[in-house]
Order: structure tokens, then sequence, then C-alpha cells
């Protein structure tokens, strides 16, 4: 038994010392606000109340969900996954986005065929859910099907920033509002969700590697 014990401690204390570098060196935890613009427009991968992990070291790149600060509201958070930098020319246009020419399509069903998403104002939807194959990697959006949508003008990114699309490309919170934005205030990549809103016993938004 007290084999046991000394072996259960000194795991207990690796694991804690992992911990502590990750903390100093690499990650932070992020609760994420109740603000109605980017709660809709993280959807469906993030909502309010969401507790992550947000990577602050390394580089960033096309496809990442990264966190800024709002470059008209410092105190702000805007959340958006950045679809083009110094150079870029980036077009939105529905469900779709173009960059340098290229339209990047939806190409498969998500798990959950819709979700139902609060926009700003308090007005309910039900918006259609896709996987896009984007950066090396995929991740989800929200669109509602049927609607027309205008398509954004062309932008060419200037060096040293990003343009930023939001997930909920029909409530975006994105470039095509606030314009391009600093790279260097969007330093932080949201990668793992810990727990949902609905805390540690949530276990459908429960530890999850965020795409």
């Amino acid at each position: 038994m007290r084999k046991f014990l000394k072996g259960l401690a000194w795991v207990a204390g690796v694991i804690a010392v992992i911990v502590i570098v990750a903390r100093i060196f690499f990650v932070k935890p992020w609760r994420i606000p109740d603000d109605a613009p980017l709660n809709a427009s993280i959807a469906p991968t993030l909502e309010s109340g969401d507790l992550v992990l947000v990577l602050f070291s390394g580089t960033r790149e096309a496809g990442d969900l990264v966190r800024c600060a709002h470059p008209e509201e410092p105190t702000r958070w805007i959340v958006g996954r950045i679809h083009g930098n110094g150079g870029d020319k980036v077009m939105v246009e529905g469900q779709f986005a173009t960059i340098n020419g290229r339209k990047y399509r939806t190409t498969e069903a998500c798990l959950h065929d819709h979700y139902d998403v609060v926009a700003p104002g308090g007005v309910k939807k039900t918006l259609s859910c896709n996987r896009v194959d984007f950066g090396g990697g995929w991740h989800y959006i929200l669109w509602q099907a049927g609607s027309e949508v205008s398509p954004s003008n062309e932008t060419l990114v200037g060096p040293d920033r990003y343009y930023l699309v939001s997930d909920n490309r029909t409530d975006s919170w994105d470039s095509r509002d606030y314009g391009t934005v600093p790279a260097n205030t969007c330093t932080d990549k949201v990668l793992f969700r810990l727990w949902g809103k609905g805390g540690f016993f949530d276990s459908d938004r429960r530890f999850e590697y965020l795409r």
C-alpha cells in the first residue's frame, strides 16, 4: 500500500510539473465571455462559457482559430479563423471563401446537419452545418441555406496583418466588419476545450481538441 501511494504521489508530481511548465511556456486558460456578436460568430466550434486553452507560443498560419484584441476596442476580444495574411487576396461569399483565386468549398456534412444559434438581438436561427478542408486541416462552418448573400469586396491583406473569417458565416463578426487586424494582436491560438459552460460533467463538451 505504501509503495502504491508513493507511486501515485510521484505520478501526480510529474503531472503537476508538466502542467506548470505548459502554463508558463505554452498555454493559458480562457473562459469565453458572454458577448452577443462574439457568441454567434464562433458557433458551432465554441460558445460562451467554454473554458479553453489558448496557445501563446509559436507562429500562426492559415486555418488557425485565433483570439485577437478588437482593433477599435482593445479591451474586447474577437475570435476568427485566419484566411489570409500579408499579400493575400481574400473574398467571402456565403459559405465560400476565395483566397488568391482559389475557392474553398464545403466537403461534407457535420455530425449534426443543423444547429440552433441565437443571433445578436436575440433572434433564434436554425443554420446548416458543413465541413471545410482548409489550411492543411478541416473545420465546421454554419450558414443559412437558401439565403442570398452578396460577396464581400476582394481585400488585399496588408503586411503584418490577418484577414479573419467567422465559422458562422451567416452571423459573422470578422474582417468584413472591422477590417484586417494587426498580426501582433493575434498571438493566441484557441487550441483545446477543457469543458463547456455546463462544467466538468458536461461530457459532450469536455476535453476536445479544437480544429
